[in-house]
């Protein structure tokens, strides 16, 4: 067997006429039928194999040591008061919870948990609900949070808006029945959603 300069094995006719080269790729064929080559394509090493590794399992969500690649989560976003309170009292009956993510999130499940201390402390909490300004409901009355947002609930999820870094998250939030004296109704609002992390 005849090696070329580069280490490829040659056939054919050492003075040229036919010669082909293995590390030579045919990219077409002239009138006469002589083959017209191309760039000259790496061989591997004689005696090198090519076996492939496999990645280790926790490797699995990471491009490189350190390197996540791009996931979802279903993290919780808390909602609190813009008045500094998340109790509604006789001289508070509208509270309008909030959250500002951080990240990219779109909302999908209300946790809604409420304390009512008194006899008056019966109302049920409405809602209005938006991502930034957009209205995340299909009329503008208001809907009740509490039915909706039960922690016990079975399949209660909402499609909500995709939102960018910086959005407001807001729940305008009034009591359908009045307070009276000292009785309150202390409420959290948590909203779970997907996070692009």
């Amino acid at each position: 067997m005849m090696y070329d300069e580069y280490g490829n094995e040659v056939e054919g006719d050492v003075m040229g006429a036919g010669m082909v080269t293995t590390g030579m790729e045919v990219v077409g064929y002239e009138d006469d039928g002589s083959a017209v080559y191309g760039a000259r394509r790496p061989l591997p090493r004689r005696g090198v194999s090519r076996i492939a590794v496999q990645r280790p399992n926790w490797r699995a969500t990471t491009l490189a040591p350190g390197v996540i690649a791009p996931d979802q989560g279903l993290l919780p976003l808390p909602m609190t008061g813009r008045t500094g309170t998340n109790t509604f009292t006789a001289a508070l009956p509208t509270i309008t919870f909030q959250g500002q993510i951080q990240k990219p999130f779109r909302g999908e499940r209300l946790l809604v948990s409420t304390v009512r201390t008194g006899a008056t402390a019966v109302g049920r909490l409405i809602g209005q609900l938006f991502v930034g300004t957009d209205l995340q409901q299909l009329d503008i009355d208001g809907f009740d949070l509490e039915q909706v947002g039960t922690p016990n609930a079975f399949g209660v999820r909402l499609t909500m808006k995709p939102a960018q870094p910086g959005v407001f998250i807001r729940l305008v939030t009034t009591l359908n029945s009045v307070l009276t004296g000292t009785d309150t109704i202390a409420t959290t609002i948590t909203l779970l959603g997907r996070l692009v992390h």
